[in-house]
């Protein structure tokens, strides 16, 4: 029997249907394999866990009070909905625990006035052991033997709170010693996504993309055949198909392809998530919990050429470009390393850079998220340069967008940059700044974000329409 590790996000869990359709998938799954399975909190929870946990830390206590009602509120009527009798009561003595630990947390946090990452840490995945609790019950309801687990006991990972990296090989042998028993015995262990812990027992978060992180460092330390990522849509599509509707799922793409697109806006999968299996060999799928008749999208280490070099076009939409430039006689050589040794230090995610050593002027495009921060930083760095005058203000032009195409069939295929650029110029449109990644899987460029749309689409049209495909085959 294959060994799966099937992971169901929080639209996957948002609901009672949700929830029995998800436990409905496990339970078909299970019967042919064996079976780990990764769960996020019900939608919307999280979120509302960490405005409580906010209140708190600002000492507001009715409002605590006022978001502890309504994360007891949600659950219950939840549990009421899946199940009747002992069982009944069972699930909510179980989430009930949980929601007491997080009254205790915010009690505590009322008096201090104050937390700490490790704080945030034990607090911020408190929905997924909710949701876990609830899934393994109602796996238990449909006469498939879930397990609950806390994650705890089976991921292991540094201490860098709020943004985890995983110990593999320490994560293997915990989870041989945890899970690989109750697989053995036919049940299907209910993870915790989200969260671990470091050597010494302290909760941690794996940051943006945890859930999806979970189940593919799970699936990597047991060795699993496949992962599948359950979300809302069908898989991966060819754009947005709120902006192209013509756009198509994807049957398959490598890893590198993955990591790009979703580093450049594609909201499927989080790029860290993909390494663990990247670096095993473990194909990875995405799947659509609402319609799991499709088959979804699957990520290997390598794809056969089928119709377009371009694979997708995606975008991110609230972008800025940040300029240095330095007086001639200054070594910008110097000057843009020390720059790019602070990004680093602050893990600040660059989404490409230009350079220009005629005019000693350095392009940085990045998230809008970021620029405040990197501005302020830029300014600090280079504070004496710039008093005297060896190194320019700094400029900022927001209102971009970045506007990525991306395939590795793309590499070595002549006319790629020359269509891409005329069917942008025939939108109408211009291009603020361009770069292309050495190993030509991407070509990244800048255009005012008011114009993303139309640019999405003409080059989606160029590349990716039926019309293209014809022309192409």
């Amino acid at each position: 029997m294959s060994l799966l590790v099937l992971k169901f996000g929080g639209t996957s869990v948002g609901s009672v249907e949700r929830i029995r359709g998800s436990a409905e998938i496990v339970c078909k799954t299970a019967a042919k394999n064996r079976v780990a399975v990764v769960v996020s909190a019900l939608s919307g929870v999280t979120d509302l866990i960490l405005k409580t946990v906010s209140a708190a830390r600002q000492g507001e206590d009715k409002q605590v009070a006022e978001q502890m009602q309504l994360l007891q509120e949600r659950h219950k009527k939840v549990i009421a909905e899946l199940f009747k009798g002992p069982e009944r009561k069972g699930v909510e003595d179980q989430v009930g625990a949980v929601l007491k630990q997080l009254h205790d947390v915010c009690a505590a946090l009322l008096l201090l006035r104050s937390t700490t990452p490790q704080i945030m840490d034990a607090a911020a995945p408190m929905g997924e052991k909710m949701s876990a609790h609830i899934f393994a019950a109602v796996l238990r309801t449909m006469n498939t033997a879930g397990e609950f687990v806390d994650s705890t006991r089976v991921l292991v990972t540094d201490d860098k709170f709020g943004d985890a990296s995983p110990d593999i090989e320490a994560t293997a042998k915990k989870a041989h010693e945890v899970l690989t028993p109750l697989l053995k015995a036919g049940k299907v262990p209910v993870i915790t996504g989200f969260m671990g812990a470091t050597t010494k027992g302290q909760p941690t978060t794996l940051g943006r993309g945890g859930s999806d992180s979970s189940a593919t460092i799970l699936g990597a330390a047991l060795g699993a055949d496949e992962v599948w990522i359950y979300t809302d849509v069908d898989g991966v599509l060819t754009a947005d198909p709120r902006v192209c509707s013509d756009a198509k799922t994807l049957p398959a793409i490598t890893f590198s392809e993955a990591i790009e697109l979703s580093y450049y806006g594609a909201k499927v999968i989080h790029h860290k998530a993909i390494h663990p299996t990247m670096d095993k060999g473990i194909p990875v799928w995405i799947k659509n919990s609402f319609r799991p008749e499709v088959a979804g999208t699957e990520i290997v280490a390598k794809v056969p050429r089928n119709g377009s070099a371009v694979k997708a076009v995606t975008v991110v939409k609230q972008a800025s470009l940040i300029t240095l430039t330095t007086k001639r006689e200054a070594s910008f050589a110097e000057i843009f390393g020390r720059l790019f040794l602070r990004l680093g230090h602050e893990h600040v995610d660059v989404l490409f850079s230009t350079q220009s050593s005629s005019e000693n002027s350095l392009g940085l495009v990045l998230r809008e998220a970021d620029t405040d921060t990197v501005v302020k930083l830029m300014e600090r760095t280079f504070r004496v340069e710039i008093q005297h005058g060896v190194v320019n203000p700094i400029q900022v032009q927001r209102d971009i967008a970045v506007v990525c195409v991306l395939g590795e069939s793309m590499r070595g295929t002549r006319g790629i940059l020359g269509r891409l650029f005329s069917a942008v110029a025939n939108a109408n449109q211009s291009v603020i700044a361009v770069a292309q990644g050495a190993s030509e899987l991407n070509i990244c460029f800048a255009v005012n974000a008011s114009s993303a749309d139309d640019v999405v689409k003409a080059v989606h049209g160029e590349f990716l329409s039926q019309h293209a495909a014809r022309a192409e085959a």
